[in-house]
């Protein structure tokens, strides 16, 4: 008889073991990080034991709206770079008249 590999993986949420293969074989999800979830259903019945969307509510939570507040932090980021533009725009003409004070009085 030639014997078989089983492949076992724990879920990465719960640490529950789960069988990949074989006839004892437990329902699985992979999600896009490769990181393995359990999920417990019956057919046409919502789901007992359902990592992957616990999985979800939690990083859910931690980062509530990143990317809103990256899209503030770089207008603000813009208006303050706009900000000192204008600053530099209004400093030229003071320099480059007191420049031209200089050169009218070192050309006497």
């Amino acid at each position: 008889m030639k014997k078989k590999r089983i492949f076992v993986h724990k879920c990465d949420w719960c640490n529950r073991e789960l069988i990949l293969n074989g006839k004892d074989s437990d329902s699985y999800v992979i999600n896009g990080e490769f990181k393995y979830f359990c999920i417990i259903q019956t057919r046409g019945k919502p789901a007992e034991r359902d990592c992957l969307k616990n999985y979800l509510k939690e990083i859910k939570k931690k980062n509530e709206y990143p990317i809103k507040k990256k899209l503030e932090e770089k207008k603000e980021q813009e208006e303050k770079e706009e900000e000192k533009k204008e600053k530099r725009l209004e400093a030229r003409p003071r320099v480059l008249a007191k420049l031209d004070e200089l050169n009218k009085f070192l050309k006497r």
